[in-house]
């Protein structure tokens, strides 16, 4: 199974989670419908004709809305009763997920939209939405006093849905007046995000120790999609053309003769035409990104690399004025750059992310690619020329394979140090 959407959105997390549990593999497809290539955006419409992530791809076919994604994946568990254990207990997941969809979600939204990008920051109805929240949650609260979980004795989708979103509430914005009001709440909350299934998802949990701030400032794809089409004028009528004479046959067949000559043939990749490698570049993405120590997984990197047909390559975005500000909008920026590779991924792996501390973000990564050169996906790409790339030696050069091993193996988010800045938000790139 694939599942479509941004791979840092709640919306696939919670997905991702439950397959963990339900022991079925998800793979991402890191995609976002606004600003995406007319071609495919024509491609994801057959997928969802509502033009929404996330989509989860079957053999049977497209599933979209995430409850109905969550639902069909807590289905393939065998082991774990993620639907329930009994038809009372999947009529009690089905009340958790309705509820949090028409009762929870509002007042959880209007707390973290302005801090996520979803609307702008409103000085009157703000204030009171984080009240809101935790008045809400007070339902929550009792259902869990003297449990561990909102339906039965073990994990159902009804806490995964409900977690997923919650765990951004406790690590972005947490304080004491979750703690004295919500006991139960932040106590069912660390718990599940300190199972492992939940770890290999999310990493590692914590609290944050500074509330984030809420953004005041402009939304540029709020105030486009506010922006009014022009107004059409009128087609003018055509006027009518003067009948053609008729061909008599001979030309036409001349004609038809000229349409008979061989049509422009699809060129292949460049890369594709480099000579074979003994470095298997699918086979280690796998292990790398599975692999529970990425130091090992790095140092079989470097022992079995070639490097006459791959490269290694420190990446720096050149920030534009006002740029790197916030972390959700210098995130956001980071995954439309992405998104416009998707013709890449086969040809390269890489861990990309947003490092340093609100108002000075920097976007910056590290990759490995097919070749020796810069390719021409990346010099061809929209934003080339504020994307710089510099070769490392890791083959030869110590400091070069301490800035991969710095990329590639510090990941913990608000708690990993990378060339000098705290990462703040990662992305594999595979």
């Amino acid at each position: 199974m694939k599942i479509i959407g941004l791979s840092n959105n709640n919306r696939v997390r919670k997905t991702l989670v439950a397959g963990e549990y339900a022991g079925v593999q998800i793979d991402v497809e890191d995609f976002f419908p606004r600003g995406a290539p007319e071609d495919q955006m024509k491609e994801f419409k057959k997928k969802n004709p509502n033009v929404k992530v996330p989509v989860l791809e079957t053999s049977e076919g497209c599933i979209y809305e995430s409850n109905a994604i969550l639902r069909y994946v807590a289905r393939q568990s065998k082991d774990v009763k993620l639907y329930g254990s009994s038809k009372f207990e999947q009529a009690q997941v089905d009340q958790w997920l309705d509820w949090a969809s028409t009762l929870y979600e509002p007042a959880y939204y209007g707390f973290v939209g302005p801090h996520f990008g979803y609307f702008l920051y409103n000085k009157d109805t703000w204030p009171a939405s984080r009240e809101k929240l935790i008045n809400v949650l007070k339902v929550v609260e009792n259902q869990l006093q003297g449990k561990s979980y909102l339906v039965g004795n073990q994990i159902t989708i009804a806490d995964i849905n409900l977690v997923s979103s919650l765990w951004n509430v406790y690590r972005f914005f947490g304080g004491d007046d979750l703690n004295t009001q919500l006991p139960n709440v932040t106590k069912w909350v660390t718990s599940i995000s300190n199972q492992p299934q939940w770890v290999k998802v999310h990493g590692k949990f914590h609290t944050s120790k500074n509330a984030l701030q809420v953004y005041q400032g402009p939304l540029p794809h709020l105030e486009e999609a506010a922006k009014k089409p022009a107004e059409k004028k009128p087609a003018e009528p055509k006027p009518k053309q003067a009948a053609q004479p008729k061909k008599d046959k001979k030309k036409k067949d001349d004609d038809d003769d000229d349409d008979d000559e061989p049509k422009e043939k699809k060129v292949a990749n460049d890369l594709d035409s480099l000579p074979p490698s003994t470095f298997n570049l699918f086979d280690f993405k796998t292990l790398f990104v599975n692999a529970p120590n990425k130091k090992e997984a790095l140092q079989f990197f470097w022992d079995n690399l070639d490097d006459k047909g791959y490269s290694v390559w420190r990446m720096e975005y050149e920030k534009a004025e006002g740029e790197g500000n916030v972390t959700f909008l210098t995130s956001n920026l980071m995954n439309g750059y992405l998104q416009r590779l998707e013709t890449f991924r086969k040809y390269a792996f890489g861990v990309c992310g947003v490092y340093g501390d609100e108002p000075k973000l920097e976007i910056r990564g590290c990759w490995v690619w097919r070749g020796t050169e810069i390719p021409f996906e990346l010099k061809d790409h929209p934003s080339a020329e504020w994307y710089h790339f510099k070769k490392l030696d890791v083959k030869n050069n110590e400091a070069d394979r301490k800035i991969q091993e710095e990329y590639w193996c510090n990941m913990e988010e608000d708690e990993s140090v990378v060339e000098g800045l705290t990462a703040r938000v990662i992305k594999y790139y595979k």
